[in-house]
Order: structure tokens, then C-alpha cells, then sequence
């Protein structure tokens, strides 16, 4: 696999799995298989939104058009969030997996979402072989997974799966871990107080191995982001485990504080074809993902530079500035950056360099909001490969 590959970028070989899928579970081919499954992508859709149960998950993964209709449009999506918290992780602060053969522990798996991503990434930059362990709920999904993680990670992946609840450890495989991921499953555990919360997070510590890294995703809704921030927020101030991202210290986050903004990544990424068409009569916006994530490691990792801050806002474009919202040393601050002399194709392409969740340098200036007196006094430190 090829470092030149983008985090953002979905294989191929990924997409071509869930085609196959697709036509498997409707006995048609191609487009045709895709778009029979629109109607099964929708019942998902209102089941992850509208027609969200109080109680347990149904299991969705039980029906083979369900799983195919997700691994056709959710999953894509989840594997590319997947992909930018790694790269937080990797690329900014260059953690690695000090394993000669890595070991994740996925928990909440279902068809492979965020392992199999997590394993991808971890072969392409480097790794030649890894071991997925997953945990589910759903033995279809783990099923899922597993043809899943044979069509795009072949033999250079060992894979082992259990039937198992991410709530409750005696569930899990023996063994600790290189990376453990939870993807989307604090929202499945409304029950759990915050006490409990933290329990649970010291257990997966407890699993980790020396330099080990733990990525927590969850959607970017207000409630189940600052459910995750709140957890984040209390793993810092009972120092179990350094938080290295998104955030660029262990400061409480001012948005949570302050309770107008909630803290979440937005990415722009290519939506696979299948997905796109898919996507026909749901309308939904796929030209970025969004998401709230928190990265834990004691590893020792590249320093940030002192004029590194962390943008929490959509860049905005309004006459003669761009406008964006950053996080310095626990403080909220708006920066306007001067575009003159510019035409708009050009502020317009700047605006397009950077966003939310992005890393920038510009100069120490005090106070709530701050102009810069050039375009030239900000630095792109890094935004994802």
C-alpha cells in the first residue's frame, strides 16, 4: 500500500467489496444493485436520527440488505472520519506503533468501520503486518467484518472476532493493545454516568501498551459531542492518560465552557461513486464529514510550536477578510485575516487551504479578537495529508 494515499481517500478495493455486496443481497448488478438498496439506506438514516430507539440497537446487521446498504453509504464515511483522527495522531504528532506487528482492539465494530480503517492506514505507512480484534454486539456484523477486512487487508491482517458488548470488558479479548478505537458507541451507551464514563475509559488504558494510542469518535451533533468532550475534559484533570488531539493541550475547552459552540472536526472529502449515487434521492451533503473525536497517549510525541493554535470555526470570506475562530492556551479568539489586493478566485482559494480542525500559526496577540496585519503572519502548520 502507498504512503502517497490521502487520509481522506476511500480504496477502491473498499468500495468494490460493498458493490459486491450490494448485488449479493438484491441479485442485481451494479447501479442497479446500489439503487435498489436506496430505500434500505433510508430506513438506516431514520433509524440513526428520526426513529432513534430509547432502549437497546435493533440489529440491523442481521438483514443483508441493511448491511450492504450501510457498508454502501455509512461506513465510507466513518472509514474516512477514521482516517482524520489518525492522522492527528501520525502525521501532526507522530506517534507510531512501537509493536513490530501492531495490535488493535476495535470496540463497537460492526462491518469494520473504524478497525479495518485503522488497520489500512497502519499497513500503508508502514506496518507489514497487523492483528484486528473486534467486538460486537452483532455476529452479521462481525461477519461483515470480516469479508470485509479479507477484501481490502488480505494476509498482511490477522483477524479475530467476538460477540461482545464495548460496555463491559469481560466481554473483550485477552490482551492488550498497540490502538484501541471506539467509534461511535459512547452514543450507544446513554446509561453510563460520567463516574461510570470514566470507569469505562480506564479500563481501555488498562489495555493499552506502553506508547499505546486510544482514538474515540462520535458523531458531531451538539449532545454526543459534548458528551465525549466532557469525558475528554475529566480523563485530563484526573491525568489518566495525556490528551494529544484535537485539542493542542490538557486546557478545558473554552467552547464547552462557554456552551455556544461544541467542539467537532469538519473535513472535506471525495465520496465514493456508489455512495454518491446512492446519495440521489436522500439528498444528503456529502462534500464533508464531520465529527468529534479525542486522541489519548502517553507516547512521547513531536512538540507543538508555540504559535500553534487550533481552528474551531468554519473559515468565513467577507469583505476584504477571512474570519475564523481559534483556540489559544484555553482561550476563544476570533482572528481576521486582511485579503486585500487579492481577487475574490484568490480569497476564495486561500479560504480553501485551512478549516475547522486545522492548526495554524499567527503571531502572540492578546484579547478576544485580533486582526493580523498581513496574510503573510499565518501559517498553515497542518492540515491533513
Amino acid at each position: 500500500m502507498s504512503a502517497v494515499e490521502t487520509w481522506g481517500a476511500y480504496p477502491a478495493a473498499a468500495e468494490a467489496h460493498w458493490v459486491a455486496q450490494a448485488e449479493l443481497a438484491t441479485d442485481l448488478v451494479g447501479d442497479a444493485a446500489v439503487e435498489r438498496l436506496a430505500f434500505s439506506v433510508a430506513r438506516l438514516s431514520d433509524l440513526f436520527t428520526t426513529e432513534r430507539p430509547e432502549g437497546r440497537f435493533p440489529d440491523y446487521f442481521a438483514e443483508t440488505d441493511l448491511l450492504a446498504a450501510y457498508g454502501i453509504f455509512f461506513l465510507p464515511q466513518s472509514f474516512v472520519r477514521t482516517g482524520f483522527a489518525l492522522a492527528q495522531a501520525m502525521e501532526w504528532r507522530g506517534w507510531t506503533p512501537t509493536s513490530p506487528i501492531p495490535a488493535i482492539l476495535d470496540l463497537g465494530s460492526g462491518p469494520g468501520s473504524c478497525g479495518v480503517a485503522s488497520a489500512h492506514h497502519l499497513l500503508r505507512l508502514g506496518s507489514t503486518q497487523v492483528t484486528l480484534s473486534a467486538v460486537d454486539r452483532s455476529p452479521g456484523a462481525l461477519a461483515g467484518l470480516e469479508q470485509f477486512a479479507a477484501s481490502l487487508l488480505g494476509k498482511a491482517a490477522t483477524i479475530q472476532t467476538r460477540v461482545g458488548d464495548a460496555n463491559r470488558a469481560e466481554t473483550w479479548p485477552e490482551g492488550d493493545y498497540d490502538l484501541i478505537v471506539a467509534g461511535f458507541v459512547l452514543n450507544e451507551m446513554p446509561q453510563l454516568s460520567p463516574a461510570a464514563l470514566l470507569t469505562w475509559f480506564n479500563t481501555l488504558r488498562q489495555r493499552l501498551r506502553p506508547g499505546g494510542l486510544i482514538i474515540l469518535l462520535e458523531p458531531a451533533l451538539r449532545t454526543t459531542a459534548e458528551r465525549l468532550q466532557r469525558l475528554s475534559e475529566a480523563v485530563c484533570a484526573q491525568g489518566l492518560l495525556p490528551r494529544i488531539g484535537p485539542e493542542l493541550d490538557q486546557a478545558p475547552c473554552p467552547q464547552l465552557l462557554a456552551g455556544e459552540h461544541w467542539n467537532h472536526e469538519a473535513r472535506r472529502w471525495r465520496a465514493p461513486d456508489a455512495t454518491a449515487y446512492a446519495n440521489r434521492k436522500l439528498f444528503r451533503d456529502l462534500r464533508e464529514v464531520r465529527f468529534s473525536c479525542a486522541l489519548f497517549s502517553a507516547a512521547p510525541l513531536r512538540p507543538t510550536p508555540s504559535e500553534a493554535v487550533r481552528l474551531v470555526s468554519d473559515v468565513q470570506m467577507i469583505k476584504g477578510l477571512l474570519r475564523f475562530i481559534v483556540v489559544r492556551a484555553g482561550q476563544l479568539q476570533s482572528v481576521e485575516v486582511p485579503t486585500r489586493g487579492l481577487s475574490k478566485h484568490e480569497v476564495k482559494a486561500l479560504a480553501g487551504t485551512f478549516g475547522r480542525g486545522d492548526v495554524v500559526g499567527i503571531p502572540h496577540l492578546t484579547g478576544p479578537k485580533v486582526r493580523l496585519n498581513d496574510r503573510s503572519e499565518l501559517r498553515i502548520l497542518w492540515s491533513p495529508s
